[in-house]
């Protein structure tokens, strides 16, 4: 299905709720851009690399304090693994 939109005079479009609907668009929803020859590509970003990982080994780190451990790990006093 082909929609036509313009381009305003600020350089935005406004994508028709057609389309909204059809791609599960919301509100800050991050959308990548490409361009192919003459074609303008717009692809949903779905959620940031971190966001993958997220919960990721959590039994590990269920008991332990960020900010306790982030506390501990500036305080050392021998850096010279890093």
């Amino acid at each position: 299905m082909s929609i036509s939109v313009r381009l305003t005079s600020d350089c935005k479009i406004q994508l028709p709720e057609y389309v909204i609907k059809k791609m599960n668009l919301s509100i800050n929803d991050e959308i990548i851009v490409e361009v192919e020859d003459s074609k303008l590509i717009l692809t949903k970003k779905e959620g940031s690399q971190a966001d993958l990982f997220n919960g990721s080994h959590n039994e590990v780190w269920n008991s332990t304090d960020a900010e306790e451990y982030l506390k501990d790990e500036g305080n050392c006093s021998d850096n010279s693994g890093y």
